[in-house]
C-alpha cells in the first residue's frame, strides 16, 4: 500500500497504544512467577520480537490488507495468512527449542515475551491503518472511536500472540514439538484475520478478542507456573504458603 500515512503525532500515538498492550501482557502472563525466570533473558526475547514482528507486521500489510484493499475479497488470502502464520510458529519453535531455552525452562516465558513483541507490532499496523483515512473509502480516521479500536486491537494482538507462543513453549517442554505447531499457525491466521478485517468491520475483532483475553489471564498463570524447574516450583509453593499464612494472620490482628 503506497497512500501516504498519517502525520506524525498520529503515528506516535498509535505506537504507544500497541506498546501498552506489551505492559498489559507482561503483567498478565509473568507477573505470577515475578523472581522466577530470568528477566534479563524475557527482556531480551522481548525486543527480538518486537524486530521480528514488524517484518511480518509489513507482510500482513503488504500481501493481507493491500489486497482486500485493491481487490476487494479475501479469495486465495487464506493461504497467505496460514503462510505467515507457519512462518510465525516455526520462529517460535526454534527460539524456544534451543537447548539452554529447554535446559533452564525458559520455553514458556520466552515465548511469551516474543509473542509479545511480534502482536504489538502487529497491532502497531493494524492501529496505523485504522487511523489513516486513506486506508478505505469508508474509513473515519482519526478519532475517539478509532482510539478505543485501537486500544482493544492492541490488547487482543499482544494477548492472543502472546498466548499462542506461550502455549506453544509450554507444550515444547511437555515433549509436543509438531502439532502445537500446526494448531499455532490456524490460531496465528485467525488472529491475522480477525484483526485485519477489524479495519473495515470493527466486530470482526469479537472473533479472536474473547478467547485472548481468556487464555491470557486463566491459562497464562498455570503454563507459568507448570514450567517452572524443580527447584522453582519448591521455592513458588514456599512462599505462596507463607503468603497464605502472613495474611491469615494479619487478619486475626485485624479482628481482635
Amino acid at each position: 500500500m503506497a497512500s501516504p500515512l498519517i502525520d506524525i503525532v498520529e503515528m506516535q500515538v498509535a505506537f504507544a497504544i500497541a506498546l501498552l498492550g506489551i505492559y498489559l501482557g507482561w503483567r498478565t502472563g509473568l507477573s505470577h512467577i515475578s523472581g522466577f525466570y530470568d528477566l534479563t533473558g524475557a527482556a531480551r526475547h522481548l525486543l527480538y520480537g518486537i524486530v521480528v514482528g514488524m517484518l511480518f507486521a509489513v507482510a500482513v500489510d503488504r500481501m493481507v490488507l493491500a489486497e482486500i484493499v485493491i481487490n476487494t475479497s479475501w479469495d486465495a488470502l487464506a493461504p497467505t495468512m496460514l503462510l505467515i502464520g507457519a512462518s510465525q510458529s516455526m520462529l517460535v519453535l526454534v527460539v524456544t527449542g534451543r537447548p539452554r531455552t529447554v535446559r533452564t525452562c525458559s520455553s514458556m516465558p520466552y515465548g511469551w515475551t516474543f509473542g509479545l513483541g511480534m502482536g504489538s507490532m502487529q497491532a502497531a499496523y493494524i492501529i496505523v491503518r485504522i487511523f489513516d483515512p486513506n486506508t478505505w473509502q469508508g474509513s473515519p480516521g482519526f478519532g475517539i472511536g478509532a482510539l478505543v479500536m485501537g486500544a482493544v486491537v492492541s490488547a487482543t494482538c499482544a494477548l492472543g500472540i502472546a498466548s499462542i507462543s506461550g502455549w506453544q513453549g509450554t507444550r515444547l517442554l511437555q515433549g509436543h514439538r509438531l502439532v502445537p505447531t500446526i494448531a499455532s499457525t490456524v490460531m496465528r491466521a485467525m488472529v491475522i484475520a480477525s484483526v485485519t478485517l477489524s479495519i473495515f468491520e470493527p466486530m470482526a475483532i469479537l472473533v479472536s478478542a474473547p478467547p485472548a483475553f481468556y487464555y491470557a489471564y486463566n491459562k497464562a498463570p498455570s503454563w507459568a507456573i507448570q514450567t517452572l524447574s524443580p527447584p522453582s516450583v519448591r521455592e513458588y509453593r514456599r512462599m505462596i504458603r507463607k503468603e497464605a499464612v502472613n495474611k491469615k494472620g494479619e487478619s486475626s490482628n485485624f479482628n481482635q
